[in-house]
């Protein structure tokens, strides 16, 4: 009883470190998000619809060639709406965007706080990545085409955010696998660096998809895990090895 007491306790303990990985950053977001977005009083538009709208439009052209008319056609809504919640350009691009980390580090902590192993949560966070595949392909554009070198003030503010999320994945990953180590699930000489490698590795896979003849995100992923599971030496329970099939991201 007291071993299984103090296992409860260990494992109660590094979800609270995985956790806390998340914190700093999901804060800022919701944070600067309530700065930014007027509560909306339309029933017949959705803030989610525009924002959602709102960062298409944002990945698929380059920020200068993003006009508040655009996405209003592509909302099939008056642009002055668009105006009356958003004082402009700038203003509607930080807001899309902060509403796209916001779900991804809502959903990203549901994983952690749903998984006490650790081969568990690392299936379930490669899985998270193929479902939530459509916001991170335009997330990854933005952060890395828009971001780049640009003068404007909406592309030069989400700098800061994309150091915090990588910093916060690293962490998440990084606890992982060290936790796995410890009760001898996994075998890994440094951690850091093997979660700086599945980290690098997703932003390929997203960065392939964009290619003419790109793998398919899912199939991708799929084959990371695999290659994964071989370098921390993982050969256990195959239910973690099965991929997440709810999405193609393509």
């Amino acid at each position: 009883m007291k071993r299984r007491t103090a296992s409860n306790l260990a494992r109660s303990q590094e979800a609270s470190m995985v956790s806390a990985a998340l914190i700093h950053l999901e804060d800022r977001v919701k944070s600067v998000k309530r700065a930014k977005v007027r509560f909306y009083r339309n029933p017949g538009v959705r803030a989610e619809s525009l924002l959602e709208a709102a960062l298409e439009c944002f990945a698929e052209e380059d920020y200068e060639s993003v006009t508040i008319p655009l996405i209003a056609k592509k909302l099939g809504v008056a642009h002055s709406l668009i105006y009356y919640y958003f004082k402009n350009k700038d203003s509607l691009y930080q807001s899309s965007v902060l509403h796209a980390l916001d779900r991804l580090m809502t959903n990203y902590g549901e994983v952690v706080a749903r998984h006490d192993s650790p081969a568990e949560l690392l299936s379930a966070y490669l899985d998270l990545n193929v479902e939530m595949s459509e916001t991170l392909r335009s997330l990854v554009r933005i952060m890395f085409v828009n971001a780049g070198g640009a003068s404007d003030a909406g592309p030069k503010f989400i700098d800061s955010f994309v150091e915090d999320f990588y910093e916060s994945e690293k962490r998440i990953l990084a606890d992982c696998i060290r936790q796995g180590v410890e009760i001898g699930m996994f075998t890994c000489p440094d951690p850091e660096e093997m979660a700086a490698f599945i980290s690098r590795n997703i932003d390929g896979i997203y960065f392939g998809s964009f290619m003419p003849h790109g793998a398919p995100i899912p199939a991708a992923m799929r084959y990371l895990k695999e290659v994964t599971w071989g370098l921390l030496h993982y050969a256990g329970d195959a239910r973690t090895k099965t991929p997440s099939t709810t999405k193609s991201g393509r």
